[in-house]
């Protein structure tokens, strides 16, 4: 609902985009936008995009997980960004698109200048109900006007520079940040410069320098293949035992939980099952339902977060990993009744003095 000369205007969504366009003046033909979707990546391909925009000089904009309550605000707070990037000047908005945003028609309306998909896998079963409606949702977006990434294509491209970004799949993430600035005619040579001093964003394989005598990583990954990655990726480079403490978040999809168990199964020596964001849901019930999944019996099972970490600390030896998945960027854990401030590199160091 918007208030315009005194009158209280009732809006469908798909009536918000060309009212606010109109009101506000907006010429969206000034402003490119890069869309990217998909399971796994999102996040990491919208960083290092911004990081080859910010090598040609061209102002942007980047909306999604780490800096947006919703990983796709709803249409008038896209557009009320977009009104501020035209009063500065920014002429490129690069946005994570969720299944959820395509669903419920936060996008309705804008032009993508190009869209990209990083990967499907399960995810989101809580909201899309079966693996088909998620994958449908995605192709929605996709299936909108305009050129397309898909990983048959990008994956075709060669990464023969350096980067400071490790792992396979991160390689994929490259390389389809890669075509996506192809698509926004960059040349190769500022592209691949761009891409060798890239960083990835806050939380995505991040290690964490402490003076231990063993790896820390701290990641966002939150669903069975995000998990597998990175687990895989730490076993190659870990010398001696694999570490993970991880959980599952409340409210969530269900049937991800003993899958996300199976992975830490097959890959980690170590399993501390923990909580992550519980929400409504009980603790231990989301532990038990990881638990399904895991076939020894040894693991260690601690509710409470800091006291998970603080033990993977106290156990972990010369040249082991320790993984602390689910969260990566975040700086809150919410509990059944309130929201706490929480973050695992935090909880890391505090304990690393």
């Amino acid at each position: 609902m918007l208030n315009k000369c005194s009158s209280v205007i009732k809006l469908t969504k798909e009536e918000v985009y060309p009212y606010l366009t109109d009101l506000w003046g907006l010429d969206m033909s000034k402003i490119k936008i890069i869309g990217i979707t998909g399971t796994n990546g999102k996040t990491t391909v919208s960083y290092l995009v911004q990081q080859i925009l910010n090598e040609c000089n061209i102002k942007n904009r980047l909306i999604g997980t780490i800096n947006s309550n919703l990983t796709t605000p709803e249409m008038f707070d896209l557009l009320e960004n977009i009104k501020d990037m035209q009063a500065k000047n920014e002429t490129h908005l690069i946005m994570e698109v969720s299944s959820i945003g395509i669903t419920e028609k936060r996008i309705h309306g804008l032009t993508f200048a190009v869209k990209c998909l990083t990967n499907i896998t399960q995810d989101h079963l809580d909201y899309h109900k079966t693996f088909k409606h998620y994958v449908e949702s995605k192709f929605k977006f996709l299936n909108l006007p305009g050129p397309t990434v898909f990983p048959k294509d990008y994956k075709r491209i060669p990464i023969n520079f350096p980067t400071q970004l490790k792992g396979k799949f991160n390689l994929f993430n490259i390389q389809a940040a890669y075509a996506i600035a192809l698509a926004l005619n960059i040349s190769k040579p500022t592209i691949e410069k761009a891409l060798e001093h890239a960083i990835p964003p806050k939380g995505r394989f991040q290690y964490i320098k402490t003076s231990n005598p063993f790896n820390i990583i701290v990641d966002y990954a939150h669903t069975p293949d995000g998990l597998t990655n990175i687990l895989k990726e730490a076993r190659r480079l870990t010398d001696k035992n694999l570490i993970v403490v991880f959980g599952a978040g409340g409210d969530r999809d269900k049937l991800k939980r003993p899958l996300m168990g199976k992975a830490a199964d097959d890959l980690a020596d170590i399993i501390v099952l923990t909580s992550d964001n519980p929400r409504s849901e009980v603790p231990e019930e989301i532990m038990k339902d990881i638990q399904a999944g895991i076939s020894r019996s040894d693991m260690l099972t601690i509710t409470d977060r800091e006291e998970a970490i603080r033990k993977a600390l106290q156990i972990a030896k010369r040249g082991d990993t320790i993984v602390i998945a689910g969260k990566g960027h975040e700086n809150y854990q919410i509990l059944h009744d309130k929201t706490i401030h929480f973050d695992d590199v935090e909880i890391v160091m505090k304990y690393s003095k």
